[in-house]
Protein backbone atom coordinates (compact mmCIF):
# COMPACT_ATOMS: atom_id res chain seq x y z
CA UNK A 1 0.00 0.00 0.00
CA UNK A 2 1.23 3.35 -0.87
CA UNK A 3 1.34 6.35 1.39
CA UNK A 4 -0.22 9.44 -0.27
CA UNK A 5 1.74 12.64 1.47
CA UNK A 6 -0.77 15.13 2.79
CA UNK A 7 -0.66 18.09 0.86
CA UNK A 8 1.70 21.13 2.00
CA UNK A 9 -0.33 24.08 3.85
CA UNK A 10 0.35 28.00 3.31
CA UNK A 11 2.49 29.72 5.29
CA UNK A 12 1.35 31.48 8.04
CA UNK A 13 0.73 35.13 8.36
CA UNK A 14 3.42 35.04 10.89
CA UNK A 15 5.42 32.38 11.68
CA UNK A 16 4.74 32.74 15.47
CA UNK A 17 0.73 31.37 14.51
CA UNK A 18 2.96 27.77 14.57
CA UNK A 19 2.58 27.44 18.21
CA UNK A 20 -0.47 28.59 20.47
CA UNK A 21 -0.68 31.96 21.81
CA UNK A 22 0.10 31.75 25.70
CA UNK A 23 -1.74 35.06 26.26
CA UNK A 24 -4.67 34.98 24.64
CA UNK A 25 -5.01 31.41 24.04
CA UNK A 26 -5.20 31.59 19.83
CA UNK A 27 -5.18 27.98 18.37
CA UNK A 28 -2.12 27.48 16.16
CA UNK A 29 -2.96 28.94 12.80
CA UNK A 30 -5.43 31.71 14.34
CA UNK A 31 -4.45 35.24 14.91
CA UNK A 32 -4.25 36.52 18.17
CA UNK A 33 -7.09 38.47 19.70
CA UNK A 34 -7.79 40.67 22.40
CA UNK A 35 -8.50 38.77 25.80
CA UNK A 36 -11.85 38.33 25.22
CA UNK A 37 -11.46 36.54 21.96
CA UNK A 38 -13.54 39.55 19.78
CA UNK A 39 -10.52 40.87 18.15
CA UNK A 40 -8.18 39.69 15.74
CA UNK A 41 -4.99 41.32 15.81
CA UNK A 42 -3.80 41.66 11.91
CA UNK A 43 -0.30 43.47 12.38
CA UNK A 44 1.23 41.27 14.55
CA UNK A 45 1.13 38.75 17.33
CA UNK A 46 1.81 38.69 21.18
CA UNK A 47 5.13 39.51 22.19
CA UNK A 48 4.32 35.69 24.63
CA UNK A 49 3.61 34.01 21.62
CA UNK A 50 6.78 35.42 19.79
CA UNK A 51 9.11 34.28 22.39
CA UNK A 52 7.59 31.03 22.62
CA UNK A 53 7.95 30.16 19.01
CA UNK A 54 11.64 31.30 19.52
CA UNK A 55 12.41 28.81 21.89
CA UNK A 56 10.69 26.47 19.40
CA UNK A 57 12.98 27.34 16.32
CA UNK A 58 16.28 27.43 18.96
CA UNK A 59 15.08 23.73 19.73
CA UNK A 60 16.09 20.36 17.26
CA UNK A 61 13.02 18.99 16.55
CA UNK A 62 12.91 15.32 18.18
CA UNK A 63 10.28 13.83 16.01
CA UNK A 64 12.28 10.78 14.20
CA UNK A 65 10.56 11.78 10.49
CA UNK A 66 11.60 15.60 11.06
CA UNK A 67 15.00 15.91 12.73
CA UNK A 68 14.60 19.75 12.14
CA UNK A 69 17.96 21.43 13.49
CA UNK A 70 17.87 25.18 15.35
CA UNK A 71 16.66 27.82 13.27
CA UNK A 72 14.89 25.48 10.55
CA UNK A 73 11.10 24.93 10.75
CA UNK A 74 9.64 21.54 10.61
CA UNK A 75 9.26 19.55 7.85
CA UNK A 76 5.81 18.79 6.23
CA UNK A 77 3.62 21.39 8.16
CA UNK A 78 3.89 25.09 9.11
CA UNK A 79 3.42 23.84 12.13
CA UNK A 80 6.20 23.01 14.42
CA UNK A 81 5.67 19.24 15.91
CA UNK A 82 4.10 18.90 19.44
CA UNK A 83 7.45 16.75 20.90
CA UNK A 84 9.75 20.28 19.62
CA UNK A 85 7.33 22.10 21.77
CA UNK A 86 7.06 20.05 24.41
CA UNK A 87 11.45 19.51 24.44
CA UNK A 88 11.25 23.83 24.15
CA UNK A 89 9.33 23.75 27.36
CA UNK A 90 11.40 21.34 29.17
CA UNK A 91 14.32 23.19 31.61
CA UNK A 92 17.38 21.86 31.15
CA UNK A 93 19.98 21.84 34.54
CA UNK A 94 23.55 22.86 33.67
CA UNK A 95 25.89 21.52 36.24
Amino acid sequence: MTQIPSPRRRPYRFPSMGVQCSWCRARVGELCANQRGTQDRRRDTHEARQLDWDRVMSTRCPERICQATPGQPCTLTPDAHLARITAARTPTTTP
